[in-house]
Order: C-alpha cells, then sequence, then structure tokens
C-alpha cells in the first residue's frame, strides 16, 4: 500500500503540475518595508535573455515559513519562477530554469541541468525528469532522478 501510495505522490508531483500551478493567480503581498532579500541557498536560477541584448539571473527562493519556522519548498519556489517569465512575457528571447544537484544549493553552484525552457514564440519545454517529493515539512526535487533520466539536450 504504501509503494502504491509512493508512485501516486511521483506522479502527481512533477513539473507540470508545477507548470499548471504557476498559471494560478499568487497571493497578493502588501509590500511594508524596504528590505529585499537576496537568496544565499537556490535549488533552481532563471536566465533570461531580452530583445534589447541584455540578460537577467533571478535565484529561486526556496524557504516558505510557516509559524514562524522555516520550511524547504522546492516545487513553490520553481513555481515563482514560472510565473515570472509570465510577467515578462513577449518581452525575452529565451528564458531558461536551471538546476543544480548540490546538496548545499549555493549560488556559485554549477547549475547545470535544464529543467524548463520558454522560448520567444510562446513555446515551452520541459524536463520530465523534475519529480517532487514530500519529506516531512518540505518539499524537495529528487535528484537522483533529475540526475539519471534527463534528456542529453537537458544537461549542460
Amino acid at each position: 500500500m504504501e509503494k502504491i501510495n509512493t508512485q501516486i505522490d511521483l506522479a502527481l508531483n512533477d513539473l507540470r503540475q508545477a507548470i499548471t500551478d504557476a498559471n494560478k493567480e499568487p497571493r497578493q503581498y502588501n509590500k511594508q518595508s524596504n528590505y529585499q532579500y537576496k537568496p544565499e541557498q537556490s535549488r533552481f536560477k532563471l536566465v533570461i535573455w531580452f530583445h534589447d541584448g541584455n540578460r537577467r539571473t533571478y535565484y529561486s527562493y526556496d524557504n516558505v515559513y510557516y509559524n514562524k519556522v522555516a520550511h524547504i519548498d522546492e516545487q513553490e519556489a520553481v513555481m515563482k519562477l514560472i510565473r515570472l517569465t509570465g510577467k515578462y512575457s513577449g518581452k525575452f528571447k529565451n528564458a531558461q530554469i536551471y538546476c543544480t544537484l548540490d546538496p548545499d544549493r549555493k549560488k556559485d553552484s554549477n547549475y547545470n541541468y535544464l529543467v524548463y525552457w520558454a522560448k520567444w514564440n510562446g513555446e515551452i519545454e520541459a524536463n520530465d525528469a523534475l519529480r517532487f517529493k514530500t519529506e516531512n515539512q518540505n518539499t524537495l526535487a529528487i535528484l537522483n532522478r533529475l540526475e539519471v533520466y534527463s534528456p542529453p539536450k537537458y544537461v549542460k
């Protein structure tokens, strides 16, 4: 029975679900301070190449706070980056989200697995090998699955 629940959990927690959930309207925040948090750890990074030749890099915010306790939610982090590509829709040539397998998730890690690619014409490619699992309060990417099952065109 537990094996069946694990298989159902894997089927429901893939990148397609994150893409679908990213299209939902996010909660609106009423920002009160001028402090801008810059993440020191990040599983994913988004690189956007604009039509004017500029490039911007955004890192994912993996921590979610509930009752003042931090939890890691990498699925929500990738959904936020997908929403950010929607904000710049029509203004970029390419937008790509990369993943790092580094357990420390440092910003200077090697982000060498492409998981999401939005093109200028609206075409979207996604790496089907990315799945998420829930352990305790954390939602994490299954990194060994990404490493083993990623097609060669998604590996840098």
